[in-house]
């Protein structure tokens, strides 16, 4: 016997979004990669092609959660447009900034006004929302 399972809203992808930029700022490596699907895609926003999003999530662990590295994140309203009973597409912009980011070994300041930012998500098996694709690019003046 199966269990009937609500359909996913737009609010439901909404709190997810909200969620993972939660963990971010918390630093956690753990939340962080969970929220990424096994074969999803993430296209960052100096890279010219697309890598596994748990890669991508330990490239910004490594870079962004160390102990001196500060930031600060303001996110726009999150619009999602759902696409069946278990997956939704948000699209976003927001603004970042940090301290102390390891670059290499280097420790650097970083400063985004507008960065846009698309989520496929998608409820797997065990219920959990999780990010099949995330494309982050910033506007060319």
């Amino acid at each position: 016997m199966s269990l009937a399972v609500a359909k996913l809203t737009a609010e439901d992808v909404q709190k997810a979004i909200q969620f993972f930029w939660a963990a971010f700022l918390a630093k956690s490596e753990e939340e962080l990669n969970d929220f990424y699907a096994p074969g999803s895609t993430v296209f960052q926003i100096a890279m010219g092609r697309s890598e596994p999003g748990r890669l991508g999530a330990m490239r910004r662990s490594r870079e962004y959660f160390g102990p001196d590295t500060r930031m600060e994140l303001k996110l726009s309203p999150i619009d999602v447009v759902m696409c069946g009973n278990d997956a939704g597409v948000a699209s976003y912009t927001f603004q970042f900034q940090a301290t102390g980011r390891d670059v290499g070994g280097k420790r650097m300041a970083e400063k985004l006004e507008t960065v846009r930012a698309t989520h496929v998500m998608h409820r797997d098996a065990s219920g959990k929302l999780r990010i099949a694709h995330e494309h982050f690019s910033v506007p060319v003046a």
